[in-house]
């Protein structure tokens, strides 16, 4: 199969540190090479691939990046994966799906996908599909016997809750390390800062073996995110290291934790008695089993090529004639190509 994945033009093709959907994008990519699938990734300057090509966008304006693509999309690709939105918007000759890694898609695209049936159901009103996320679980590393430290690994803002995760800490008397990108510096100096010291630190942004390290180190981890999270990637990447995660029931959280109860958590009281009580939590091996079994880059992407091949195979996607992206196809053909003179 020809398969074309669009990435954003937010951060490269794999993230370094924080990067959700590039992950995402750089784990189906690399699966679907790796089954002799031919892949076109297009995606930020910096990005790097298995992919059959790699084309890297040459500007921050999402029409010129929309042409760049039109202009670039090889002939015979069987379907588009747009993970940014604005292909599947333009309506291309091609079937596209549209992946939200959020939650709603606002545009009016034709073949909608959620990373949880949580957000399919509250903010796709059940219209589209729900595959979860994946990761490559030889990239985690696993361990056993755990360190007396509490880790919070996100974005620093308000709705990660990152100040829940310091009063769990207190309450429990444990060292917290609170990782992650500062994305609001008001939240930070008023609900953060104030705590930091010997028991509690900031480590800032961390990627690739430092981050696995906290992981697999942590006697548990602290996802207190009071929002409705989409999905929660920190909670996979947790199990597959053998470390508990607590997490709130809130968004797509319980369903990703359906067959680990134990692990959610209504209060920061609750929580705490759970870190208190971490024999009664499920061992290492289970959770990195649990993991494997649902949520790895092997069933992620046979989940998208069971997709793929319905969308192909059953019609789903409707070509239209006087779209966007013909539109913009025409003008591009019909431009001066500049050679003349």
């Amino acid at each position: 199969m020809r398969i074309a994945q669009i990435s954003t033009n937010t951060i490269p093709v794999p993230p370094k540190n924080y990067g959700g959907t590039q992950r995402d994008v750089h784990y189906l990519t690399e699966e679907l090479v790796k089954r002799g699938h031919e892949v076109f990734l297009f995606a930020k300057k910096g990005s790097t691939s298995n992919a059959t090509r790699t084309f890297e966008y040459e500007s921050d304006d999402p029409k010129k990046q929309l042409d760049f693509i039109i202009k670039n999309m090889p002939e015979g690709v069987d379907i588009i994966h747009d993970h940014y939105g604005i292909v599947a918007k333009a309506n291309p000759p091609i079937p596209t799906i549209c992946q939200s890694h959020s939650k709603g898609i606002k545009s009016n695209v034709q073949i909608r996908v959620y990373v949880s049936k949580f957000i399919l159901r509250k903010y796709g009103k059940r219209k589209g599909y729900a595959v979860y996320n994946g990761i490559r679980m030889d990239d985690y590393t696993f361990k056993t016997a755990k360190r007396k430290y509490l880790l919070f690994l996100g974005r620093l803002i308000k709705e990660k809750g990152v100040h829940l995760a310091i009063k769990v800490a207190k309450k429990t008397g444990r060292r917290l390390i609170i990782a992650g990108t500062l994305n609001d510096k008001k939240y930070y100096n008023a609900k953060i800062k104030p705590h930091l010291g010997k028991r509690i630190r900031y480590v800032g942004p961390v990627g690739g073996d430092r981050k696995h390290e906290l992981l697999a180190n942590a006697s548990c981890v602290l996802f207190t995110s009071t929002w409705d999270e989409p999905f929660g990637l920190v909670l996979v990447e947790s199990m597959a290291s053998g470390t508990p995660v607590l997490g709130f029931n809130k968004g797509g959280v319980a369903e990703v934790l359906r067959g680990m109860p134990r692990l959610l958590c209504k209060t920061t009281t609750g929580m705490a008695a759970k870190v208190r009580n971490r024999k009664r939590l499920p061992s290492a091996r289970a959770l990195r089993r649990y993991a494997r079994t649902r949520y790895s880059d092997v069933v992620m992407t046979d989940s998208f090529l069971k997709l793929y091949k319905r969308v192909i195979n059953k019609n789903l996607y409707k070509i239209k004639k006087n779209t966007l992206w013909n539109r913009r196809k025409a003008k591009l053909q019909s431009a001066p190509t500049g050679d003349g003179g």
